[in-house]
């Protein structure tokens, strides 16, 4: 029996275990169906350590992956998004499948898509990954697929830009990790690295038995210009699909808290990307942000009241989202959730929040109600 240590995404209170949760020596400490009881006991877990068996593992990734995820409400297809590419991207090699196996993946994401797209991004930026460096895979393939359906690509089109996001940092997916968390400067070593990843996770896409030539020549030419510039003149050697993976994998960076830096306000992102990436000249960067707005669902934001408030949806202009209030000026929590119509002037965005600032534990489904703060 080969072992698989779980992460904190894995084992969630309040719903079923899929697997037999066992101790590192393999012996069983809670059956399969065993319903986690609260946070306190799943993180008590956790920290003791506790496994599954990996082949029971792969069995039900391999069960997720053959669902149909528009049948799950927002916040659970998100999470089986995220279950499925962690469960892909880190055991490439022992998946004889891995070509259709992101492809499907793939096809979830666009099936994402075509049902309640503004509540899968309220999710994406509200989820706790249980690997950052997944987690922005994930997310630039959804932000990229998401700006893409302004621009008529045919299915195939759509299907290499997916597969080739959720693919593109294949050979640096701990670098990525580690980087997350590093407060001193890169090392050459990381240095060389992270230049070189695109040609090395190609190369492991490759080794994974991924033949598609679309899909591996723009993994490889994913990284277009340094830290998210205009794009060069001469670039017609180059994929549109890569260079809109480039910009849409620049901006998620951005929203994304570094050990030496905070995440950036969705609009603070957004504004640096299409100052820096060309502005109006580059299609992709102006497109993206049309599509995403300036202050996206799941975003934090300060009102002129003084509250601070979670963006819910879209609203009639880009400065006037529809929100709900979480706190009022004195930082204290209100007692449930509270609508601000931000086209008045009491109500009005200052500014937004960066990710993370606001430790809230938020249901899209409740916002109308409680929520705990």
């Amino acid at each position: 029996m080969k072992l698989f240590r779980l992460c904190t995404d894995q084992v969630r209170p309040g719903e079923p275990l899929p697997w037999n949760v066992r101790n590192e020596p393999g012996q069983l400490l809670l059956s399969k169906g065993y319903v986690i009881k609260d946070a306190e006991q799943a993180v008590t877990l956790i920290e003791r350590g506790v496994f599954v068996d990996q082949e029971e593992f792969e069995q039900h990734q391999q069960s997720l992956l053959k669902a149909k995820p528009m049948a799950l409400e927002p916040t659970q297809l998100w999470t089986q998004l995220n279950s499925q590419a962690h469960s892909l991207l880190t055991l490439p090699h022992e998946n004889p499948r891995f070509q259709d196996d992101v492809s499907q993946a793939s096809e979830h994401i666009h099936q994402a898509l075509r049902g309640d797209p503004e509540a899968v991004v309220f999710e994406m930026l509200s989820a706790e990954p249980q690997s950052n460096a997944v987690a922005h895979s994930l997310n630039t393939a959804f932000v990229a697929a998401l700006t893409s359906t302004r621009f008529g690509w045919s299915e195939a089109e759509q299907a290499t830009l997916t597969n080739a996001a959720l693919t593109m940092n294949m050979a640096a997916l701990t670098l990525h990790n580690t980087l997350s968390t590093q407060r001193t400067a890169l090392t050459p070593e990381q240095r060389y690295e992270l230049h070189d990843h695109p040609a090395h996770s190609r190369a492991l896409l490759e080794a994974s038995g991924v033949t598609d030539a679309d899909w591996l020549r723009t993994v490889e030419q994913h990284h277009i210009t340094p830290d998210g510039r205009g794009l060069p003149q001469e670039r017609g050697h180059l994929s549109e699909q890569a260079c809109m993976i480039h910009y849409a994998d620049v901006y998620v960076a951005k929203l994304s808290a570094r050990a030496y830096r905070g995440a950036l306000p969705a609009h603070q992102a957004a504004r640096e990307l299409f100052v820096n990436g060309g502005g109006a000249h580059n299609p992709f960067v102006s497109t993206l942000i049309k599509e995403i707005g300036m202050y996206p669902p799941g975003s934090f934001v300060k009102l002129a009241n003084g509250d601070t408030a979670v963006v819910f949806a879209r609203g009639e202009g880009a400065h006037t989202p529809q929100v709900r209030s979480l706190l009022n000026g004195h930082g204290a929590p209100y007692a449930a959730p509270q609508a601000r119509d931000t086209a008045q002037a009491a109500f009005k965005v200052l500014t937004g929040l960066p990710r993370g600032q606001i430790k809230a534990k938020l249901d899209r489904r409740k916002l109308s109600g409680n929520i705990s703060v």
